[in-house]
């Protein structure tokens, strides 16, 4: 992975935060959360890396595996000995895909973790076949690849619901770091193609059937208004991965690390108490 697509956090003590990111998003993304930690007292060093086909990582070639994620991952963690500041432990905070490739690290290599805060993970349950139709999928796929201008992007983006929810950071984030300047304007990094990609294979991966070799502490962070195809994945999951602890987040949805940072470093802050006493 090229350095380009990680950003440290310098911060204090021997725990690392890993920070995956959703679909479509990038690592810049977490910044709000990092912040909201920091005011917390929370110093723990902290990196976030550019899942492949996102932000500055690696294209992405089609068709896809989740898997090819989580090997990237595995590499990454193993790089961390040529930083000249190899953590003693690893903990992973990882939102909707972010969570799934930390979960697929994890099985690839078990003890990779010290423990995951899984923030609404896209383990999908069967059937593990891939689906072009899905409503994600067919939304990605028709996304405006090229905007005019800066000024153009933000107006486009904040005349939808969607993105007035957002944590102002988060957005700014977006805006800075998930789009590239090319001769016609800003282009998304991400493109539509690998976006829709990733949402049409998520399920074929088949990592749910796999949540029983988990043997690392989970801290699953789940909302009440997850959509699809999340909503349902959601339901099964507290009984499906051992040796997890639940927490519901009323009144928020699937995106809430990046509308509310706050509650998800409030929750961080819980299980690394919990996870490294």
């Amino acid at each position: 992975m090229n350095q380009e697509a990680l950003e440290w956090h310098d911060g204090a003590g021997d725990a690392l935060l890993l920070l995956g990111h959703a679909n479509g998003f990038c690592k810049e993304i977490w910044r709000p959360v990092v912040s909201s930690l920091r005011v917390r007292g929370v110093q723990a060093p902290a990196l976030g890396w550019d899942i492949r086909g996102h932000g500055r990582a690696p294209s992405l070639e089609l068709p896809a595996s989740w898997w090819t994620f989580g090997r990237d991952l595995v590499d990454v963690i193993d790089g961390l000995d040529s930083t000249g500041r190899p953590p003693a432990s690893v903990v992973g905070v990882g939102h909707s895909l972010g969570g799934t490739v930390m979960v697929m690290a994890e099985l690839l290599r078990p003890g990779t973790f010290t423990g995951l805060v899984l923030i609404e993970p896209a383990l999908i349950p069967p059937p593990f076949v891939r689906n072009p139709d899905l409503s994600l999928a067919q939304g990605a796929a028709r996304r405006r690849p090229v905007f005019g201008s800066r000024d153009e992007l933000i107006e486009s983006y904040l005349a939808k619901p969607l993105f007035q929810r957002w944590h102002p950071e988060a957005f700014r984030a977006y805006v800075d770091h998930g789009f590239r300047e090319v001769p016609e304007g800003l282009a998304l990094r991400c493109t539509r193609e690998a976006e829709a990609e990733v949402f049409a294979t998520g399920a074929e991966s088949g990592v749910f059937a796999r949540l029983d070799e988990l043997t690392t502490p989970v801290r699953l962070v789940v909302t009440d208004h997850s959509g699809e195809p999340f909503g349902r994945a959601m339901a099964l999951l507290p009984g499906a991965i051992p040796n997890a602890t639940t927490t519901y987040m009323a009144g928020q949805g699937h995106l809430v690390p990046i509308e509310r940072p706050d509650l998800v470093a409030s929750e961080v802050q819980d299980a690394l108490g919990a996870l490294l006493s």
